[in-house]
């Protein structure tokens, strides 16, 4: 078996489904830069200025579940051992945006972190994680061997021009993954899945489990409820508490309010303190709490892309500082009319 490596730093421009595009986001270390070897203030900004590049991701700020993850990641490696159960499934559930997809690949970098760190090196190549965004079927035949295929590089398909369906790569991913110790199962974007393809996908899931001895992580809105479901044989409605079934971890937009304030002021002191921008005082952001929960609603993905394209624009402007007035001219987050852009 062999896998491609990609240049350095190719990688980062691959998506995460891919073997290479996951690996280069393990090893991917955000450093921020120092203000004091940046080019000073008043400088033209270059494309590839490094205070631009840095705004553009930030690092990942550890809200309460992100740390819970970590602690998942842990446990599900302390119970991968065989079982004569099976291996646990875990879901995460949540409203879209909330940064559902951040946890499940926080759960896969640590629990990928702690095999480099506790196995010795193996003589073949592991691939203890797979990560795998559920894939359309509009042709309602739906292959689930296609995702795996596609992220450990197997060529799939008998020929693309003549038309013909891709082949079954079930045996090929097994082997692989077998050989190569794949222990969890990262499945993104669970609720894509049509009511007609839920019984194939999830006899697809249950089988590898079996078969290869892997834990599956299921993410997207109402996955608690459509992995409940599935595996009874049928759709299920929309989510309810409920109880029982499959361990869910709940990622929640963060609240703000006069008497419930302090998870939202310790997240926006996270992205305070990693701002480099030449006029902002430590707090600034802090200031701006209120404001930045009316325009994002505490959900994290819009809060994360509102605060790092700001800072972008402070550097870009020259303002160097974020203000109230820069967040509002960003074409994101809650506003009062559809946003529209200005040419």
């Amino acid at each position: 078996m062999s896998f491609p490596e990609p240049p350095d730093g190719a990688g980062l421009m691959l998506p995460a489904t891919t073997l290479p595009g996951w690996r280069a986001l393990l090893d991917r270390v955000i450093v921020p830069p120092d203000l004091d070897a940046c080019p000073p203030p008043g400088s033209r900004v270059e494309p590839n200025d490094v205070r631009i590049r840095y705004h553009a991701t930030m690092h990942t700020v550890q809200t309460p579940v992100l740390k819970r993850a970590v602690a998942v990641a842990r446990r599900l490696w302390l119970a991968s051992s065989p079982r004569s159960e099976g291996p646990l499934d875990l879901a995460i559930d949540g409203p879209g945006e909330t940064g559902m997809t951040t946890v499940l690949r926080q759960i896969g970098r640590v629990y990928e972190g702690i095999v480099r760190v506790q196995l010795p090196p193996g003589t073949q190549r592991r691939i203890p994680v797979i990560h795998i965004n559920t894939p359309l079927a509009p042709s309602s035949k739906l292959d689930m061997s296609i995702p795996f295929a596609e992220f450990l590089g197997h060529k799939h398909t008998k020929d693309p021009e003549s038309g013909q369906r891709s082949t079954d790569m079930t045996g090929p991913v097994c082997h692989v993954m077998k050989a190569c110790g794949t222990r969890l199962v990262l499945v993104d974007g669970i609720d894509r899945l049509d009511n007609s393809e839920l019984g194939t996908a999830f006899d697809y899931f249950g089988y590898l489990a079996a078969e290869c001895n892997v834990s599956f992580v299921y993410c997207g809105p109402g996955s608690r409820e459509i992995v409940n479901e599935a595996r009874r044989g049928k759709r299920p409605g929309p989510a309810g508490p409920g109880s029982g079934g499959i361990p869910t971890l709940a990622v929640q937009p963060l609240p703000y309010s006069t008497d419930d304030y302090e998870l939202f002021h310790e997240v926006i002191k996270a992205f305070d303190q990693g701002l480099r921008l030449y006029q902002h005082t430590p707090g600034d952001l802090l200031s701006l709490a209120a404001h930045l929960h009316r325009r994002t609603g505490g959900y994290m993905k819009p809060l994360s892309y509102l605060i790092c394209q700001s800072a972008q624009e402070a550097i870009e402007t020259g303002m160097e500082a974020i203000t109230s007035e820069l967040l509002d001219n960003q074409l994101l987050g809650v506003l009062d009319e559809y946003p529209i852009l200005q040419i």
